[in-house]
């Protein structure tokens, strides 16, 4: 059973690389249209075979270093872009962190009928915070 779910989770990791794939592919070939530039010179000038370029832009199974030397021929580059900082991430990581923890607390205080303060609880949170930010980085993330 197990076997079948990591087939599962690899073959959503292929569908998705095969949808990047195509969104980089629609991005150059409106570069190629807008330069009109036929696939004989993306060839030559990527050093790649014309039916290579064909595949390609037919959409084909490309690997990313072939799009790459494509896109550079197109004046083009292809690259990943946070959605977020670094630093922001870490932050939403603290954050999440110290709630996770701080409710655990709550939870086991409201069993024993010691419940604290809105204010308490509050402080609670902030002292996580401070604590977990001091922690080594690699841990804030376990």
């Amino acid at each position: 059973m197990i076997h079948l779910v990591k087939l599962n989770v690899s073959n959503l990791i292929l569908k998705e690389a095969a949808m990047f794939k195509l969104l980089i592919v629609s991005e150059l070939k409106k570069q190629k249209e807008a330069l009109s530039i036929p696939y004989e010179a993306i060839a030559s000038r990527s050093g790649l075979g014309i039916a290579t370029v064909k595949r390609a832009f037919l959409g084909h199974d490309i690997s990313l270093g072939t799009l790459d030397k494509i896109a550079a021929t197109l004046g083009c580059e292809i690259a990943i872009k946070p959605k977020q900082s670094a630093k922001a991430l870490y932050q939403a990581q603290i954050e999440k962190k110290a709630h996770e923890i701080v409710s655990r607390v709550i939870q086991t205080s409201a069993l024993e009928n010691q419940l604290p303060s809105d204010d308490a609880q509050k402080r609670i949170l902030t002292q996580a915070k401070a604590m977990i930010a001091k922690m080594p980085k690699s841990k804030v993330w376990a």
